[in-house]
């Protein structure tokens, strides 16, 4: 009997939990819709106000836009209202915007104390819509303490915003204040946010390879990549790090995908090292290096990228492979020893690389 009840038990329980899901599903649901229907209808309302001030923001609107916007609706609501209305107008949009540049001072307020997503969609705002420049320093005060202080989002949303305020000793400051927290923040994120910059880009670029030695190296590794695709940098100290077999790894694969789209003399020799080092631990280095040295021709050079045809791993001989075929040699002339050799691997590299290459396999 003791038995029956406690399976009687679970049961029960397992219904009230089935029960509870569907419930909170419902509610969940209801609750996405109300939000969803509040939104439009405040975006109606929106729109016909904005379009009334669009010229010229009157105070009374900027109060009524400044209440609407402290609730997340109204921000929703706004966000969506100007996507429209930058399509329709984009000269009185912007107009509009420079004239509202006050109402964002007034939501960095509201919105310096509420919750970690709520700011995130706050400086996402800022990033899209805000005008005025140079930036308020209230405004730069809030973004630089997201970065300081929040989650990944928020962090990342604030990084985006002081980009768009076009200003290149603020967006270094901004960097040095996301290195230094302490918190992991993925150098992709940095280097795409960085080339989002909106202001002088060559003038940012000056401004961080100058300082480069004051960066952690994942910072490091993301602005040199910003000044690899920019054509700027320092590079005395960037061959310095491709050089120094201590430096970082991801520094040092910054540093040769930079000398591959910048070439340098002087880097042939050590990428042409580097890229026939047999060290299973430096594959990466190797593989990276393989791809770079199709912007340095020469006979030193196809020596070494047929060498590592041999090599154990994959990646190293397929990027060999793709240099060979890059610096323009013939698979049946050049490359004919590599063909009549006991290699398997190598020649079936080549083969594949070059049908690849010339659109034979997918």
């Amino acid at each position: 009997m003791q038995v029956e009840w406690l399976i009687f038990f679970y049961i029960g329980v397992s219904v009230a939990m089935a029960l509870f899901d569907l419930a909170f599903a419902a509610f969940e649901s209801t609750r996405d819709r109300s939000f969803k229907r509040r939104t439009q209808r405040m975006a109606v309302m929106l729109g016909e106000e904005i379009e009334r001030n669009a010229e010229f923001p009157t105070p009374e609107h900027k109060k009524v836009l400044l209440r609407r916007m402290k609730r997340l609706a109204g921000m929703e609501s706004f966000d969506l209202t100007m996507e429209k209305f930058i399509v329709l107008d984009s000269s009185k949009a912007e107009r509009y915007l420079l004239g509202i540049s006050d109402v964002f001072e007034g939501l960095a307020t509201a919105y310096s104390q509420r919750k970690p997503l709520n700011q995130a969609y706050y400086a996402y705002v800022v990033k899209r819509w805000y005008r005025l420049r140079p930036a308020s320093p209230h405004i730069v005060h809030e973004m630089l303490r997201y970065m300081e202080e929040g989650t990944v989002f928020l962090r990342q949303n604030a990084l985006e915003a002081v980009a768009s305020f076009g200003d290149a000793s603020l967006m270094v400051r901004a960097v040095r204040i996301l290195d230094e927290q302490g918190s992991f923040h993925h150098p992709k994120l940095i280097t795409e946010t960085i080339l989002s910059f909106s202001g002088e880009r060559d003038a940012l670029a000056d401004e961080l390879a100058a300082c480069l030695d004051g960066f952690s190296p994942a910072a490091q590794a993301a602005i040199i990549n910003f000044l690899r695709m920019r054509h700027r940098g320092n590079g005395e100290w960037l061959f310095g790090a491709l050089c120094d077999a201590g430096c970082d790894q991801e520094v040092r694969l910054s540093c040769v995908r930079y000398f591959m789209t910048n070439p340098l003399e002087a880097a042939a020799a050590p990428l042409r090292e580097m890229a026939g080092s047999r060290n299973p631990g430096e594959w990466e280095l190797a593989s990276v290096a393989a791809s770079a040295l199709a912007s340095y021709p020469g006979p030193e050079t196809v020596a070494v990228l047929k060498g590592m045809l041999s090599s154990p791993i994959w990646y190293v001989r397929f990027n060999a492979a793709k240099s060979l075929y890059s610096l323009g040699l013939s698979i049946d002339d050049d490359l004919a020893d590599v063909m009549a050799g006991n290699d398997r691997y190598a020649k079936e590299m080549l083969l594949y690389r070059w049908r690849l290459e010339e659109g034979e396999v997918a």
